[in-house]
């Protein structure tokens, strides 16, 4: 029992690392925000300023 909660928690130690050092550099985060405002603004285009609700 002991075996798997070191593998289980192996694991998701190991995952939660690889989430993490995926996108923290500064290149993703500036393509991910130019990524973001492009997406914005074809919605806008798109939708203009109608009310949601």
């Amino acid at each position: 029992m002991f075996l798997f909660f070191l593998i289980f928690f192996g694991i998701q130690i190991f995952i939660l690392f690889c989430c993490a050092a995926a996108g923290n550099d500064a290149a993703s985060q500036e393509l991910s925000d130019l990524e973001q405002l492009q997406f914005i603004t074809e919605w806008k285009k798109h939708h203009g300023k109608k009310d949601v609700c």
